[in-house]
């Protein structure tokens, strides 16, 4: 009996496992020449479902459905593969071209020219789009790393180290430069929330689960490199005295100690809710085209832009127009591609990057303060939803920068007690910033100005620190599969 019992236990549990398997399905959308399809749809009923990644591979939680739930996998360009739920499982998906049978009917007529299209869809804007009262779920997935194309740190006068700790002083230096040029290392920081959007405005976060993958030991950030070269100097200056810094002609700060406790009482801007509540916002007002202040103005500034019909293609049944544009003036910045509803004139998707010799944001005090920075390289994607209320709302954000920097600055630190004990040290370093910046609508609901209001936001994210990947992260969630680099993320053991 008791061995009966152990393998009825035994078989239990088996089933169990199978069962828990089964609700996540993991696959890859690929085309009929066997290439990879991203940001294909991957929905369950009517409101529920995941995009795919840049390497066409998803994965979806299928619990709480039943098996004749439908399931439809559809993108572009393709036509909908739809299935039951019983038979959606782990594979590879095909989806077949749509042929557009109607390109030469609909290239061909007169009054569906491309300045047309282009008034209908402004004449339809606040149809189509809103920016107020709305609460998004969303899952929030950054890459970062740095390229490092120069790094100088060295010691340039000292009235009171002796040589061997001016030795000490630059060999923790050079670590630090070899760190910045020799970097391979990327770092991921995922969470999942609600962002609260009064209006244009004003917004707010809750954050519901944080998780972050960085090898600490070569994290490549602004605040990490300043950290990590206080530290050096902190290690050497003494601690219990105060200094007055200054940096070439100016007076960067009255006086610092470099007492570790004083150090610790500044507020951590890092992972502060604000700057992740900031940068999400601004990627949802960059993607309304009814925000006057959206940085993508190629849908609105139509007097800036050349427009020209390439295409059509289908989404579904409905039919698309594909319409490329590029800057016509020297204000202009993007160029790309608009796909746009023929029904609704709504814009249902957009790829754009920066035109060829084209900058965003740029500060140039190098001779002054010896600092430089730009922003080049940025390209994205936008893939908006149709929802219940007939607005069209983001459902997937891509959105990559390269931002150039350079530093060259010269630091003196002067002890207040005795101004003749001075150590005079150069910091140079450049490099590249590439960011990468995903966000997935997992679902949109209304929002009353009263439950803004009451919401009382929290000032900080406690991030839970990952040394590797771990499939079971998020297996709890709709998120973005992972690409296979991050998959692969570790964090070596010295």
């Amino acid at each position: 009996m008791k061995s009966k019992s152990i393998l009825l236990a035994f078989a239990t549990s088996l089933l169990s496992m199978h069962l828990m398997q089964a609700q996540t399905v993991s696959g890859k959308v690929i085309s009929t020449n066997n290439e990879e399809i991203p940001f294909a749809t991957i929905q369950i009923g009517s409101n529920y479902g995941v995009i795919s990644n840049e390497e066409g591979n998803f994965s979806i939680d299928t619990k709480g459905f039943t098996e004749t739930d439908s399931v439809s996998i559809s993108c572009l360009g393709f036509e909908k593969n739809e299935m039951l739920l019983k038979d959606f499982t782990s594979k590879e998906y095909v989806l077949n071209e749509k042929i557009n049978e109607l390109s030469e009917v609909v290239l061909n007529h007169e009054s569906l020219s491309v300045d047309s299209i282009m008034i209908y869809v402004n004449k339809n804007l606040k149809n189509n789009y809103k920016l107020e009262l709305d609460e998004y779920k969303i899952f929030s997935r950054k890459t970062e790393y740095v390229i490092g194309d120069n790094a100088d740190f060295e010691i340039k006068k000292s009235s009171n180290f002796k040589r061997k700790q001016l030795e000490a002083f630059n060999n923790d230096f050079d670590k630090l430069e070899r760190s910045l040029l020799k970097n391979k290392s990327k770092q991921y920081t995922d969470f999942i929330g609600y962002l609260k959007i009064l209006n244009k405005e004003k917004a707010k976060l809750e954050v519901e689960k944080a998780v972050s993958l960085l090898d600490e030991r070569n994290d490549q950030s602004i605040e990490s490199i300043s950290d990590r070269g206080q530290e050096i100097v902190m290690k050497h200056l003494d601690k219990d005295k105060f200094y007055t810094i200054k940096s070439g002609l100016f007076k960067v700060g009255d006086s610092i100690s470099m007492n570790r406790e004083d150090r610790q009482k500044k507020q951590d801007t890092v992972n502060t809710l604000r700057l992740a509540k900031n940068e999400t916002f601004k990627l949802i007002k960059n993607s309304s085209f009814i925000n006057d202040k959206s940085q993508l103005d190629f849908v609105t500034n139509t007097s800036n832009y050349e427009y020209e019909i390439k295409d059509v293609t289908f989404l579904g049944n409905e039919m698309v127009y594909i319409i490329s544009f590029k800057p016509s003036r020297s204000a202009a910045l993007y160029t790309g591609t608009l796909y746009i509803s023929n029904d609704t004139f709504a814009v249902i998707r957009t790829d754009y990057s920066f035109y060829k010799g084209r900058v965003g944001e740029k500060l140039n005090l190098k001779l002054l303060l010896g600092i430089k920075y730009v922003e080049k390289n940025q390209k994205g994607i936008v893939v908006y939803k149709k929802d219940a209320d007939n607005y069209y709302y983001p459902s997937y954000i891509n959105n990559q920068t390269d931002r150039y920097f350079y530093i060259n600055r010269p630091i003196k630190f002067i002890e207040m007690d005795n101004s003749r004990n001075k150590v005079a040290f150069n910091f140079k370093m450049e490099g590249t910033f590439k960011g990468k910046s995903e966000l997935l609508i997992l679902s949109r609901s209304d929002l009353s100005a009263s439950d803004y209001e009451s919401f009382t936001e929290e000032t900080r994210i406690e991030y839970e620190k990952r040394k590797s990947f771990d499939a079971s992260i998020w297996s709890d969630y709709n998120v973005i599969e992972p690409l296979n680099e991050m998959k692969n993320f570790k964090v070596e053991t010295e």
